[in-house]
């Protein structure tokens, strides 16, 4: 379960409590717990206004994955290998 709903409905707050009380909307609450990206200043309000230190953010927000994207040279040749085979 996704840790920034699991510290709302300790509370026994809806979504749109957590946004009044970190001063975000609804909406936004609702993409955070469905796993969507938010600014760093999202993610203050949230964690202020459930009483999560600042220190302990990544617990409630892990980073996302970086993926890197390959060169387009190396997909020719995989490709180019794969058709000489």
């Amino acid at each position: 379960m996704n840790r920034i709903r699991a510290a709302r409905q300790a509370r026994g707050w809806t979504q749109a409590e957590l946004a009044g009380h970190a001063q975000i909307s609804p909406r936004t609450v609702h993409a955070i717990e469905k796993g969507q990206a938010c600014r760093q200043a999202t993610k203050r309000k949230i964690l202020s206004a459930l009483s999560v230190p600042w220190n302990d953010r990544s617990d409630y927000f892990p980073s996302l994955a970086r993926v890197r994207a390959k060169h387009p040279d190396a997909a020719t040749a995989t490709r180019a290998a794969a058709e000489s085979a």
